[in-house]
């Protein structure tokens, strides 16, 4: 038995790599990935019920956003199983939560503080390096954070604004992939469940129509999705990502919707740059929904007992970023100091149907600075400091300042 803490990279190469053949392990490996996150805020929580926005207030909050556990294991050399257990925010339970984006109401969640969730669980099964089959529950690499999802692998203390406020994140859906590379190319290919409409919002477009609030995952609408990967340059990565779904007809009550599709299309380009000392990163992500005037209509009607938002949702969502970090390399083997900048821009409102007003409040930017201390690969010790504006500007602007203490690593491997 070996002792292994590294594991500092999943990009899909990787991921087709250390999932599908023999690199890393030989017939199990155990590990996973967790935060310790403290944040103060200048800032009130409801921006929504006052015509300025939100208000001045300090507060702060000391949370464990995550702590995940993966186990993998060879059956045979060209067969893995792939498994990952998420705890959030400390579990399960019941808890009440005030919803400021439904005008201050309390709700009920079936929750205390967060969820345990089943986020991966298939197995792949390898033909050749261009042609490989997963079946079961896996992560869709739809977007930059998605595809590097592991607090390791981003500079900020917590996953990019402009992404988690538009598409869930981390993504994760059950049903078939296939997925290869061929000399500088990878891809994968899937077909999976679709979203849900009735949990698609103003303030975070389809990202809450991910399905898991029931104990059924409908897949009477499936979805289909892609990634493909570029690594031709030397340090450079281009890489784009699709979604195409319909979505009315894996709500609990269709008939409401039988006369609409909702369909869902999600686009997506990011780049990566790296060399010893420095490394950028940008990415854009476009989105479209048919029919969303109908579907906020109806979703306006659904009992309040369902943990939905209820709000109007938008034809078009945008987001976008980039960021820069540059690396200083310490005495001590295999630690560094990384101080990063970062711009993102996202509008879970971007484009509005009809008549449907769009809120100026989810247009949004943000810049955030900080420092990565890392004291090898697989530990970091984060800070930094997030200035956002609301509507550009024309509410009031919103500051953080966030410590978090990760890690990412491989503990058991034979």
């Amino acid at each position: 038995m070996v002792i292994v803490c590294l594991f500092v990279t999943n990009s899909a190469n990787a991921q087709v790599q250390d999932s599908t053949f023999t690199g890393g392990f030989s017939k199990y490996r155990f590990g996973g990935y967790g935060e310790i996150l403290y944040q103060h805020m200048d800032y009130g929580a409801d921006r929504y019920n006052d015509p300025a926005g939100a208000p001045s207030e300090n507060r702060a909050s000391i949370t464990i956003p995550r702590v995940v556990f993966s186990f993998d294991y060879k059956f045979t050399p060209d067969i893995v199983l792939t498994s990952e257990i998420e705890f959030e925010y400390g579990g399960t339970g019941s808890a009440l939560e005030l919803e400021y984006e439904e005008f201050g109401e309390y709700e009920m969640e079936v929750e205390k503080g967060g969820e345990v969730m089943l986020e991966q669980l298939h197995l792949t099964k390898s033909f050749s390096p261009y042609f490989n089959v997963r079946i079961g529950h896996m992560i869709l690499p739809i977007g930059q954070t998605n595809n590097r999802h592991e607090p390791i692998l981003y500079y900020g203390t917590v996953r990019p604004e402009s992404e988690s406020s538009i598409i869930p994140l981390t993504w994760h859906e059950t049903g078939l992939s296939v997925l290869g590379r061929y000399r500088a190319w990878t891809y994968q290919l899937f077909v999976v469940n679709g979203l849900d409409a009735n949990g698609f919002s103003s303030g975070y477009w389809v990202r809450d129509g991910k399905q898991g609030i029931f104990e059924n995952v409908k897949m009477t609408d499936p979805a289909f999705a892609y990634r493909i990967e570029n690594t031709r340059i030397r340090g450079l990565r281009l890489a784009s990502s699709g979604y195409w779904g319909n979505s009315t007809g894996n709500t609990q009550k269709p008939a409401k919707m039988e006369h609409l599709d909702g369909r869902v299309a999600i686009i997506t380009g990011e780049f990566e740059y790296n060399t010893r000392r420095l490394s950028a990163r940008g990415n854009v992500i476009y989105g479209d929904l048919t029919d969303s005037r109908e579907i906020s209509s109806i979703n306006q009607t659904i009992s309040s007992n369902i943990q939905y938002q209820r709000t109007p949702v938008a034809k078009n969502a945008l987001a976008y970023g980039g960021e820069f970090g540059y690396n200083f390399y310490l005495k001590q083997p295999g630690s560094r100091v990384t101080p990063f900048v970062r711009y993102e821009y996202y509008n879970s409102m971007e484009n509005t149907d009809g008549d449907q007003l769009a809120d100026e409040r989810y247009q949004r930017d943000i810049v955030t600075c900080g420092v990565n201390y890392f004291l090898n690969p697989a530990i970091a010790l984060k800070v930094d400091y997030s200035h956002r504006r609301i509507g550009l500007g024309d509410y009031n602007s919103e500051n953080t300042l966030g410590l978090a203490l990760v890690y990412t690593g491989w503990f058991l491997s034979k």
